[in-house]
């Protein structure tokens, strides 16, 4: 194995090694865990905040590109 597949393979594991580690946290944790208020108050707004961010691009450009006109049909 040489020098690059090397390198490679330990990232893999590190990187692999840190994602369990993270998400297992909250299963580890002795005492229950809970989101502080603001916290909580701000993921209300979550899934219209995912929603938006999918289709208000779509609506507003096209190729990449804003659009400039009032004549485009999806406005």
């Amino acid at each position: 194995m040489n020098q690059t597949s090397l390198w490679t393979v330990l990232t893999i594991i590190g990187m692999a090694l840190v994602t369990v580690i993270t998400r297992s946290f909250f299963f580890l944790s002795s005492k229950p865990w809970t989101l502080p208020g603001w916290a909580q108050r701000g993921l209300h707004y979550a899934p219209i905040a995912a929603l938006a961010a999918v289709i208000v691009p779509e609506i507003v450009m096209t190729h990449g590109h804003l659009i400039n006109t009032w004549k485009d049909a999806r406005l």
